[in-house]
């Protein structure tokens, strides 16, 4: 009796994990969290990085996504992370930050 108490605690917990949706930060926080991070890069990446050319964006050479989180345990809590493209003639990179707090993940693409 006990283990079946257990297991089906158990299967109630990771049930509620899964299905439980923490709200998560809408387009512009995201694209306004975007900015925040181009203009004021990590303190060690700051001298390899230059974003030049990024006056001339337009709303054509960004692209958001909303996408799973890597990982077992973001899987099982369906966490879930922002996805930034900025193209421009002199820089395309992609800025992942958490979609549920807008902190930085990291910064993924090509750099001239």
């Amino acid at each position: 009796m006990k283990k079946i108490l257990i297991i089906l605690v158990t299967a109630l917990i990771i049930y509620f994990l899964y299905f439980y949706k923490s709200p998560v930060i809408s387009t512009d926080v995201a694209l306004n969290n975007a900015e925040k991070y181009l203009l004021n890069p990590p303190k060690e990446w700051s001298n390899s990085i230059s974003f030049k050319g990024l006056e001339e964006l337009t709303d054509e050479n960004i692209s958001m996504y909303l996408e799973q989180k890597q990982g077992l345990w973001n899987e099982i809590t369906n966490r879930m992370q922002w996805e930034v493209t900025i193209k421009s003639s002199e820089i395309e990179l992609t800025i992942l930050m958490d979609a549920h707090t807008g902190k930085f993940i990291n910064f993924v693409g090509g750099f001239n």
